[in-house]
């Protein structure tokens, strides 16, 4: 992981998952995201310092695993208050209820325990709303960004914006194969509005720090319609949603290697349904004891 200055006193750690670092005029230090566990917790900690710096908070863009596994060594090392928005904050303080809600409410079995999905439990201390905040002192603008989870937030200051999930670099969208989304039609007002904003830096979780984001959001939001519109054309006949997670991952050319994974795609494929539903493109109906997908 590498530290970078974006301004006078805004940094980024730049690793799988970007991890924000905004100073204040109290050499304190304020976290977005805390990245996946406690070695890159460690290392995130020691930079800090390095510089100076003791962190006094965290603020989580949302409750996944990447973004709030390091929550708990730093609050047990440091005392760090922890914010998140509402709907996310439950997750991050009973990280058991991701992997839950992946299975549709059914108890996780362990393979479905591990770091990437469950977290370990942290306490938030103070929920976020959208609007103008003050942290550790310093004034922050906290901005609804919803659409790849329920309640993800953006984080503003000095002009760098932190979108968390909202876009990722479009080098890795490929990478990704199914773009993990739940609201599609939260996820496309939030790629407008972060079209609109006017900031110095955008810093995507997953990619690199750019002062435009033109073509990032242009080449989500086309492949992110275009799994869609794909979905769509097998509903000719119907189809489970198992069915069109396999058929999906034929034609992007990608293997779920494992349970976790699968549900993820699984979940994306869900999102697509349900915006579909809601255009009254598609149906679900009992077919044969089966639940499955059908065109209007």
């Amino acid at each position: 992981m590498t530290l970078t200055k974006l301004t006078g006193s805004v940094y980024v750690f730049q690793g799988p998952t970007n991890i924000g670092v905004i100073a204040t005029p109290t050499e304190e230090a304020i976290l977005i995201d805390s990245g996946l566990d406690e070695s890159t917790a460690r290392k995130v900690l020691r930079s800090v310092e390095q510089q100076g710096l003791q962190v006094k908070a965290i603020i989580n863009t949302h409750s996944h695993a990447d973004h709030i596994g390091g929550n708990a060594f730093v609050q047990a090392r440091t005392g760090a208050a922890v914010y998140a928005s509402p709907l996310e904050a439950p997750l991050i303080r009973y990280p058991q209820l991701e992997p839950t809600m992946l299975l549709g409410g059914a108890n996780p079995w362990k393979d479905m325990r591990n770091k990437f999905l469950m977290a370990k439990p942290s306490l938030v201390t103070e929920e976020l709303g959208g609007g103008p905040y003050t942290v550790c002192g310093r004034q922050l603008q906290i901005i609804s960004l919803p659409g790849h989870s329920l309640d993800q937030i953006g984080v503003l200051a000095d002009g760098v914006l932190f979108v968390g999930d909202a876009y990722i670099s479009s080098h890795l969208l490929q990478k990704h194969g199914i773009p993990y989304n739940v609201n599609i039609k939260d996820y496309l007002n939030t790629l407008d509005k972060l079209v609109e904003s006017h900031c110095d830096w955008f810093v995507p979780s997953h990619g690199e720090p750019t002062e435009n984001i033109t073509a990032d959001i242009a080449a989500n939001r086309s492949t992110v319609l275009s799994l869609v519109e794909q979905v769509a054309s097998w509903l000719s006949e119907p189809l489970t949603a198992e069915e069109l997670v396999a058929k999906l991952c034929t034609h992007l050319q990608v293997t779920p290697g494992n349970p976790g994974l699968f549900f993820l795609y699984r979940t994306a494929v869900m999102a697509y349904l349900s915006f579909l539903q809601e255009q009254e493109r598609v149906q679900a109906v009992i077919n044969d004891n089966k639940l499955v997908w059908q065109r209007r």
